[in-house]
Order: structure tokens, then sequence, then C-alpha cells
């Protein structure tokens, strides 16, 4: 049978949405396993990472869903956003605890098992305590805590969003973006609080400030709310995909050295720790071009196999909590492997952690699809 091409839905947003959530967490797992993958992962499409992707599609996944609570039942909308901010917060003391196990049984042994939270080991009460208040954030245990204090303040910045203020909430967040990225402390400004208390090395205050970071957030934030508002343009502009296409080529062959840095290139430009300004219209270009491909793409009569192929993908995304979370497991288990065992041995059990994690994803699809049809049965 064939498909016609339709309009989008919310639907069919979310699947998209989800699907390069997916990506991004696949993007993100590879990463994070040693040097093996980096060369492919570690910004691949310019001056943009996965992790940024990952936040920029959180909150319009977000946007788009909680706008509908909005709009039936207010109350009910802030009761659920306190609950995932908590669920996600609970995530990270499940992950905190695990890091410290991991960093405690390991302690004193060959460098090849070093946990990369070295300051538990030193300072383990300080440590977990520090961790518990969110001040402490060890590598991989810092996207979390960001993402609750990001979900736990959205229901306010979902109302004005959908009373139309827009460029009001935009406007505020990227006054804060330019304070905490650009005046305060030059965008290390928790790093010079902690050094002047003399919480140097191995503490961490985490690579993501939130406070820079939350434009990525309630940008997309705001992109979801007009998509469920059908307040976007139906299509985009020739001269502006143009521009946007030239301009991600542009940074992709900066990026990679395919093209001479100018003379007056600044790196501090596009700086990830400060979500420097460049570095922001790199993110811009390279949305309005995927926006663009995939308005193209829906005009094309996919076979069934090619209409399929996201849906997996998206499973993670829609998972991605809990996807997450098992990611940061399976990268401090594998430690020793990421180091020191042969290159080949490194890529395949790399992408096994795909498998397993594509298998976590699924499953918790076809659990929640039954729950769903269970609910669906009438009781006699």
């Amino acid at each position: 049978m064939s498909h016609t091409p339709t309009q989008p839905t919310q639907t069919n947003r979310l699947l998209y949405l989800d699907f390069l959530r997916g990506l991004m967490l696949i993007g993100i797992t590879l990463g994070h396993f040693g040097p093996t993958f980096e060369w492919l992962m570690w910004q691949p499409l310019g001056f943009f990472s996965n992790a940024e992707g990952f936040v920029l599609l959180s909150g319009t996944v977000f946007g788009l869903v909680y706008a509908k609570l909005e709009q039936r039942d207010p109350a009910s909308m802030a009761v659920k956003a306190r609950k995932r901010a908590w669920l996600i917060y609970l995530s990270h003391l499940g992950l905190l605890l695990f890091v410290a196990l991991y960093t405690w049984a390991t302690n004193g042994w060959a460098d090849d098992w070093r946990s990369h939270a070295q300051f538990i080991a030193e300072a383990p009460a300080l440590g977990l305590i520090l961790g518990t208040l969110l001040i402490y954030q060890p590598p991989l245990l810092d996207i979390l805590p960001m993402y609750a204090l990001f979900v736990l303040i959205a229901p306010g910045i979902i109302r004005q969003l959908v009373a139309g203020r827009v460029w009001l909430v935009l406007g505020v967040s990227l006054v804060i973006w330019w304070l905490f990225s650009q005046v305060v402390g030059g965008g290390h400004w928790r790093t010079t609080i902690a050094d002047s208390l003399g919480m140097g090395f191995p503490f961490q205050v985490g690579e993501f400030d939130p406070l820079t970071w939350q434009v990525l957030f309630f940008f997309g934030t705001a992109l979801g709310v007009l998509m469920f508002q059908r307040r976007l343009p139906r299509q985009p502009q020739i001269v502006l995909a143009l521009i946007a296409m030239v301009a991600v080529v542009l940074f992709f062959g900066l990026r990679h050295e395919l093209i001479a840095m100018p003379a007056f290139w600044n790196p501090a430009w596009v700086d990830r720790h400060e979500l420097a300004w460049l570095r922001l219209v790199n993110i811009a270009a390279l949305i309005y071009t995927f926006w663009t491909l995939l308005y193209l793409a829906r005009k094309v009569n996919w076979p069934a196999w090619a209409r399929a192929l996201p849906k997996p993908f998206a499973c993670l995304g829609r998972h991605s909590l809990a996807v997450f979370s098992v990611h940061v497991v399976l990268i401090y288990l594998t430690i020793p492997i990421q180091m020191t065992y042969p290159l080949f041995w490194r890529y395949v059990i790399g992408l096994s952690l795909i498998l397993i994690l594509l298998a976590l994803a699924c499953g918790l699809d076809i659990r929640a699809k039954r729950q769903r049809q269970t609910q669906l049965i009438p009781v006699r």
C-alpha cells in the first residue's frame, strides 16, 4: 500500500523529536566510551555536541507535551512537572550512590579501574552530602541535576509561552545566558567559587552551567509550545534555508579544519562550557537546516521499511531518563575496557552497549503499551 505524505500531527512530531533524541543518546553513550569513538562522535556536525542537542530536544518535547497539559488542566500540569523533576532527582541520587559504591570498591586497584569520581574516594561523607545537594557533580552526573531544575521551574515558563509572551521569555533567557556566560566569572563562576573555598580538583561542579545552558532548554520549550499552537511557519523560507545550509557547511569545514581558520578567529567564540555566541549561531543554523530537510522528507513517498526505521531509535528518546541512567552505569562498569582492550574489541563492546540500551528502551515501550491496553479494558 502506498503512503501519501500528510501534514505532521503531534504524534508524528513526537516521533521525529524522540528519534533525534535517541540519536543524541547514542552519540552521548559512544562519546563517553573512552577515546574509541571520539573521532566520530565529538562535534561531528560542527561546533555542536550531542549533549547540546539532547538538552534542546528535551526542552522541545517538554514544551510540546506540557503545553497540551496546560490547555487541558493547568493545575495537573504543574503537579506532573514537579513529579517528573522529583523522579529525575531520585534517578540522580541512585546514580550517585552507584558511582560512590563503584569508586569505593575499586579505590586502590590498578589505574585501569580508576573511577571518574575521585573526590568521593578522598572525602566519602562530604562527597555524598554535596552530591545529594547537587553541588558536587562528578563526570556523567551533571546533566540530570540541571534537567531536574529546568523541569521544576518550567511550568511558569510554559504559562508565559502559552499566553503569547514568547519574546519576553526568550529575552530574559538570553540576558541570563549573557550575564553568566560572558560577564560573571567569564563563564566559570562556579569553579571560581569552589577554588576560593579551597575545593579544587578532584572536587567538580559539573561541566554544564544551568544558568547558561538554560537558553537551550527554554528555547526548545518555546519551539515545542509554538509547535503545539501551530504558530510556526508551515514551511521554511528558501532564502533562510539557503543561508542556514551555507552556515552549516562553513561551520562543518571550520570544525574539521577543512577550511583554514581566519586570522581574526577566536576559539572563545565557540566555547562549549560558556555556550559562546557563535556556537549558538551554529546551533540555530543546524535547527533550520534540519527543519528544512524534515519538511522535504515529508514530501517523499517512503517505503514501509524506511518509515519504520526511526521507531526503535525513537524508543530511546521516549525513555530517555531510563536510557541515560543505564548508560551511566554501563560507562562506569566498562572503564577498564575503554582504555586497555584492543581497538577491535573496544568497538565491539562499545556498539554492544547501544544494543543493550535499544533492548531496554524497546522493552519499556512494550510494557508501557501493554499497561495502556490493560487500562482500556472495561471492568465487568
